[in-house]
């Protein structure tokens, strides 16, 4: 398996989403100046299930895989999401591999994992309000399969409130919390979302967990 661990640091960000809904249908200086519109920091991993390994991709953000779409609403509500493909091939009985051995990118199929938050920042910018979590994986074809999915989130961990763990039991799932405003930190202590699954494929033993977490806002 160190082939996979090897290969696997040459995955990378296929697409990356950001969305933001805001009441005024166009994207203000007020809200560009204020740090609002900046990707949060998104941490994905891979961890081997037989050995205990984990592997931290670190994602590389440029203007050409960045979009963010500021859109008409009601609400000052702000959605964030992280979208990423990991390609996993079956490399033989042993285990999975992402990649061909010259670093190539396989294009035959993996994963998609999806992670979204809803929420809404008071006007002076000091409280948040967590409204909901959702988000999917997508396997590119039956072959591969997910099991052990977990969905987490936090509007701060200081003054913040804790969604209890999910489980989800399909590929998809959307959490609404009803939870009011509460003040919030940055830096370790802010606002987070997880998800994590097990992921398979079809005549193999052999698994790999993939976690995407990221900060908010």
């Amino acid at each position: 398996m160190t082939g996979f661990l090897k290969n696997l640091t040459f995955i990378f960000i296929l697409f990356v989403f950001v969305f933001l809904s805001t009441d005024t249908g166009h994207a203000s200086d007020e809200l560009s100046s204020s740090g609002m519109l900046n990707v949060s920091p998104v941490k994905i991993s891979i961890t081997n299930d037989q050995t205990g390994e984990t592997t931290f991709l670190d994602p590389i953000y440029t203007k050409n895989i960045m979009k963010i779409n500021l859109i008409k609403s009601n609400n000052n509500s702000i959605d964030v999401g992280y979208n990423f493909f990991v390609p996993l091939e079956n490399e033989n009985s042993s285990g999975i591999t992402p990649f061909t051995v010259t670093g190539g990118l396989k294009t035959s199929g993996g994963i998609t994992a999806r992670l979204n938050v809803n929420y809404d920042v008071s006007s002076n910018k000091e409280k948040i309000k967590l409204n909901k979590v959702y988000g999917s994986w997508t396997p590119s074809s039956n072959m591969y399969s997910l099991s052990t999915r977990t969905v987490n989130a936090h509007s701060g961990t200081i003054q913040g409130k804790s969604l209890p763990q999910k489980k989800p039991s399909s590929n998809s799932f959307t959490y609404t919390t009803g939870w009011g405003y509460n003040y919030f930190a940055t830096g370790q202590a802010s606002p987070r979302a997880w998800s994590s699954a097990k992921a398979h494929i079809s005549g193999m033993t052999a698994t790999h967990t993939i976690k995407l977490e990221f900060t908010y806002p």
